[in-house]
């Protein structure tokens, strides 16, 4: 939720660093864990405690008010705006006998919440960057990338960060960052990415209800063409065989999906109210958040989206484009980066999104969405190639409302022919077709990759290349070393040869 003051959790003196407490002493946050519940409540007799146990040379409870501030809504959501334990405060209340837990679990909310893994992001932008990961960076950051708002002269990162480091999760006192992502995972679940809480579900009904909400179906899905988007873009094996009973059956227990089998055709699912709420509307909430493109308008249709793109109105057709780029990459598995280019800022008739996939290895995407009725030339695929030289991209994705030219092409091919860059090319109509065959996008997509394979393909030589020089070098090293017994062994032999001929003539 957006705050008037600040969309990052206040802390000011609610931080490790304010509220030290000796070895001997149980730890700061147990403290005032401890001290808020016994003063549920009672804000000032708080403020009070606080100040005698954490700021004694302090005459006035102006410092202590601010741990108060920062356990409440604005900061961790610890207390409600009364000053009352929420679930969470109790839940952290719970864990103050065993220190190692409460850490963790405040850590994970910190994480998961309080935009805490989004940090952590950015710190991992700005030092691929080559930029300090300093706390005036960082909350430039968040300006820039969430639009967030934040005073120019908070400290509350370097704060979130503090309590975070208690877990283990990046280490304090200095601007390196070392950041520990095993511990991450550990906190937050095997996908950093994770905004879903889905207990007891397992790796593979996961994904079959993540591709679901890549989807976002209008009516009934086919349920081979979820598995195949799940699969593609989580990185499982799904067995059709067994997809009813392993998957869809628990599904549909757990109240996300409803399906049924027709007698010689494929399965058909339909998603509940229970997936809108708990699966799909945080995904897209965020998702939103993100990219600034509104939940609303992420659950277009792509039939919806090509009707904006030919509106009057150039914020329709800009927030149309907008649209287009983040469902494909959404599609795709991709995970959004940032904005080159903007659809708003071009009248609707470009955008430029970048996009990563994280799985074994990186791909970087740059996923180019033009707006025109011509066809795409070779002009605007070379300006993409130059931009992915620099972006360090592995595969651009161009989407062609109008078609792509064969110029265009040809330049492609000649580009992917001597450089370690995939271009691919999608048009208006393969857009059309999403709706009815989501899956036609993987289809469309790996024709394409097997276009760039042949255009790739190596042969046995250059393949093998080195080795086989280095045989023939060894080949002949043998020879030349050998030399003086092959020419005698060869004397002997045409000897031994004339013998045998004469011989032969004798017995003639």
């Amino acid at each position: 939720m957006v705050r008037h003051d600040t969309d990052l959790p206040f802390g000011d003196a609610f931080s490790p660093k304010q509220l030290h407490t000796d070895e001997n002493e149980p730890p700061e946050l147990v403290v005032v864990l401890e001290n808020a519940k016994e003063l549920e409540g009672k804000e000032e007799a708080f403020d009070e405690e606080m100040r005698r146990i954490f700021f004694p040379e302090h005459d006035d409870t102006t410092r202590s008010k601010n741990v108060r501030l920062g356990l409440k809504p604005s900061g961790y959501g610890i207390t409600d705006d009364d000053f009352y334990f929420t679930d969470f405060g109790e839940e952290l209340y719970d864990l103050r006998d065993n220190p190692d837990e409460l850490y963790d679990r405040f850590a994970q909310h910190i994480l998961r919440n309080l935009h805490g893994l989004r940090g952590i992001e950015i710190v991992e932008d700005l030092r691929a960057e080559g930029r300090k990961p300093i706390n005036d960076n960082v909350k430039e950051e968040f300006q820039k990338q969430y639009g967030f708002h934040i005073d120019e002269t908070s400290n509350h990162w370097s704060q979130m960060r503090a309590w975070m480091a208690k877990a283990g999760v990046v280490n304090t006192g200095t601007h390196h960052y070392d950041i520990n992502r095993a511990r991450i995972e550990e906190l937050i679940g095997v996908d950093s990415e994770d905004i879903v809480e889905l207990d007891g579900l397992n790796d593979h009904q996961q994904a079959f209800l993540r591709a679901l909400a890549l989807i976002d179906p209008d009516s009934t899905i086919k349920s081979r063409t979820v598995k195949r988007i799940a699969e593609n873009a989580y990185g499982v094996d799904i067995s059709q065989s067994n997809i009813s009973r392993r998957t869809l059956d628990p599904l549909e227990e757990a109240g996300y999906i409803e399906w049924e089998h027709v007698s010689g055709k494929p399965n058909l699912i339909r998603t509940t109210e229970e997936f809108d709420a708990g699966v799909l509307k945080p995904i897209l909430d965020d998702l939103a958040e993100r990219t600034g493109v509104p939940r609303n308008v992420l659950r277009l249709s792509f039939e919806d989206i090509m009707e904006d793109l030919g509106s009057n109105s150039t914020h329709e057709k800009g927030v149309a484009l907008e649209t287009l780029a983040v469902k494909t990459g959404r599609l795709l598995g991709l995970d959004f980066v940032g904005w080159r280019v903007r659809g708003r800022k071009t009248g609707g008739s470009e955008v430029d999104i970048v996009m990563d996939q994280i799985g074994t290895t990186f791909n970087r995407w740059q996923i180019q969405c033009k707006n025109i009725q011509s066809q795409l030339e070779s002009k605007y695929v070379a300006r993409e190639v130059g931009i992915a030289r620099i972006l360090q991209t592995n595969t651009i994705l161009m989407i062609a409302r109008g078609g792509v030219s064969s110029d265009a092409r040809q330049y492609a091919n000649q580009v992917m022919r001597h450089e370690n860059i995939a271009i691919l090319f999608l048009t208006g109509e393969d857009v059309e077709r999403l709706d009815e065959e989501a899956d036609h996008l993987l289809t469309a997509l790996r024709g394409e990759a097997r276009r760039i394979h042949n255009l790739k393909r190596l042969d046995r030589q250059e393949v093998e290349g080195d080795s086989e020089y280095e045989l023939i070098e060894r080949e002949e090293e043998a020879l030349e070393e050998f030399a003086d017994e092959l020419e005698n062994d060869s004397d002997e032999a045409q000897g031994s040869l004339s013998a045998f001929t004469d011989a032969g003539d004798a017995d003639n």
